[in-house]
């Protein structure tokens, strides 16, 4: 490996800036000249191995770049910029190479060193006419903003048995903005980071798939947009070939051939409109089913999961999909009467959109009011009602003293029934204090209304007097 920085360097001396060391034929750089892509039983891939400090490392990324931007030909690239990457160095090592720039056909069907427009043309149309594994892959790639994405793929395996492999997910800058080669051009296709690179196995007519979130911040690109970034899926085979840095027996390496390749770029994915408030009945009563309705549009025409808050502390949870514009009905029964904020808010497939405004209703039933809270002698007692038309069940309350009192300073209950439109009294044990004490009464149904009441009250020897 360490051969790399003396041996470029004396190349330097012996040849042109196109070269490297016992390749003079580099020499030569042939104009585009072709009409019309490939047709290639796969898109290939190219991926090369170069370092900022490398004089002969310009023109590789030159050629590179005028060959893809042509559009001639059906290939995907990346440089492993090895020098400012430690994932590009791995990657790069990998190949056990002698030479940058270097450059590796769909994982080592060939290699070249130094830099020849015509060999990698004719590599790449090599390349492109191999027989290769009917694998059919799917990606999609949607920016997430703050340098985030959600890389999604599938990968299909059409043959009559199974695909043992590597999948690898290349994230790249199309022009760097971080690297310049030597001649202080920026790099095409920098190499930032793997967002997969794992082991596989496709079944006979199976598939893999997944959705990964990659943050490019927590990778060390917080800089990175959308439309500066490309996403290279490859899918390598698990077969060994014997391959060479320095051809035609220089610096032997395994070469696994890249079998299948796609690229995308991030698509900008706006989130569903704001909803109007839900429409349905604003008044009812408890253990009654209301329906609501609502709707928005999606910028990008996805579909639409809604949800609705009936203010209850419950949701409807998500409901969808639904078309942009469709419309989405529920139905809500409050326990409780009380007055309610009832939200909708809409997403796609990975966006949440803003709350409508809300649509207040008034539920007529049970509540809890406290009333009468007084004091006597050894005791504080207080009224709980219930100002509705149906029975209450499984109230609880508490009365509490803070201050002078010294014995009885918590007494509670549960379970309390409490028919409709009547009142129940409760009282606290026997307390036992001098001075000032600070009187708090609530009462509250589980998972239901609650009511509290403070007052300020002194103990004089055991006679409890209530400030009102």
């Amino acid at each position: 490996m360490k051969k790399i920085i003396p041996i470029c360097l004396a190349g330097i001396l012996f040849f042109t800036a196109f070269g490297a060391v016992g390749l003079p034929e580099d020499t030569m750089i042939l104009p585009e000249d072709d009409t019309g892509r490939r047709d290639y039983t796969h898109t290939v891939f190219v991926e090369v191995g170069t370092a900022t400090w490398c004089p002969s490392c310009p023109a590789s990324n030159t050629v590179w770049h005028n060959i893809y931007t042509g559009g001639n030909y059906d290939f995907e690239y990346v440089e492993l910029v090895y020098d400012k990457n430690a994932q590009a160095q791995s990657r790069f090592y990998e190949f056990n190479p002698k030479y940058v720039p270097t450059s590796y056909w769909d994982g080592g069907q060939y290699a070249y060193p130094g830099t020849s427009q015509s060999v990698f043309q004719n590599y790449l149309d090599s390349c492109g006419a191999r027989v290769v594994p009917d694998l059919e892959a799917q990606l999609n790639v949607v920016w997430l903003g703050n340098a985030q994405m959600e890389i999604t793929y599938n990968v299909n395996n059409n043959e009559a048995s199974s695909y043992p492999g590597r999948l690898r997910i290349y994230i790249i800058e199309l022009v760097s903005t971080l690297w310049n080669d030597y001649s202080g051009n920026p790099y095409y296709h920098a190499f930032l980071n793997f967002a997969e690179n794992k082991a596989i196995s496709i079944p006979s007519g199976g598939a893999i798939s997944d959705s990964i979130t990659w943050d490019g911040a927590a990778a060390g690109y917080p800089g990175i947009s959308s439309e500066n970034i490309q996403v290279i899926l490859a899918v390598f085979s698990s077969t060994g070939h014997q391959g060479y840095s320095d051809p035609p027996s220089g610096n032997p390496f395994t070469a696994y051939y890249a079998d299948e390749t796609i690229a995308a770029q991030p698509q900008s994915n706006s989130a569903p409109a704001k909803p109007n408030p839900p429409a349905g009945p604003t008044s009812g009563v408890v253990n009654v089913d209301y329906t609501y309705t609502g709707s928005t549009t999606d910028p990008d025409g996805d579909d639409i999961y809604y949800l609705f808050d009936w203010g209850d502390g419950t949701d409807s949870g998500w409901l969808g999909p639904y078309p942009s514009g469709g419309v989405v009905e529920a139905s809500h029964a409050w326990s409780f009467g009380g007055t309610y904020q009832v939200r909708l808010k809409a997403k796609d497939e990975t966006v949440d959109g803003p709350w409508s405004d809300p649509l207040t209703v008034e539920i007529t039933g049970p509540s809890l009011q406290l009333q009468n809270v007084k004091g006597g002698l050894f005791r504080v007692t207080a009224e709980i009602k219930n100002p509705g038309d149906i029975e209450i069940s499984n109230v609880n309350w508490n009365i509490l003293l803070h201050g002078g009192a010294i014995i009885g300073t918590t007494t509670s209950g549960s379970n309390l029934t409490i028919p409709a439109d009547s009142t129940v009294t409760i009282q606290s044990g026997i307390i036992l204090g001098l001075g000032v004490t600070n009187i708090k009464v609530e009462a509250w149904v589980q998972d239901g209304p609650s009511a509290t009441i403070q007052r300020i009250g002194s103990i004089f020897l055991f006679i409890i007097k209530v400030n009102t």
